[in-house]
Parts: structure tokens; C-alpha cells; sequence
């Protein structure tokens, strides 16, 4: 049987966790040097999805208040 890609990617995240634990606490690199190079790379797609999500956010408010006020100059 296939394993989903949504699978796979939790068991990295497991597997990531469990690793820290060993090694060291989990703080962001900002406030420790001693991250992982796998907790290092889980952190920059982390960084990264969120900053996808941020910017899709940002431009449908944008979008959204474009059009509140071209609908309120037309009427």
C-alpha cells in the first residue's frame, strides 16, 4: 500500500522531534545556535509556509477592500 505524502511528512516530524529531544531543547535558531541540520531545514519550510500564508492573506484583504471601495465610489 502507498503511503500519502501527508504521512511521510509526519513521521519526518517525528522523527525530527524525537531527535532534538536527544541532542537538545528545541528553541528557534534565534535563540540558540544548536538546532540540527534536519530541525534546520524543518525550520526554513516552517518559515517559509508561513510566509506563503501571510502574503496569500494579505493580498485577498487587499482585494477585498479594493472592490469594497470601487463598490462604494460606483454607488
Amino acid at each position: 500500500m502507498k503511503e500519502s505524502r501527508v504521512s511521510k511528512y509526519k513521521k519526518y516530524r517525528d522523527s525530527i522531534s524525537k531527535e532534538s529531544k536527544k541532542s537538545t531543547s528545541f528553541f528557534a535558531p534565534s535563540k540558540e545556535g544548536k538546532v540540527s541540520t534536519k530541525m534546520e531545514l524543518f525550520l526554513k519550510l516552517e518559515r517559509k509556509n508561513l510566509l506563503i500564508n501571510v502574503f496569500v492573506i494579505s493580498l485577498i484583504l487587499l482585494i477585498v477592500i479594493l472592490l469594497v471601495v470601487f463598490g462604494l465610489k460606483l454607488f
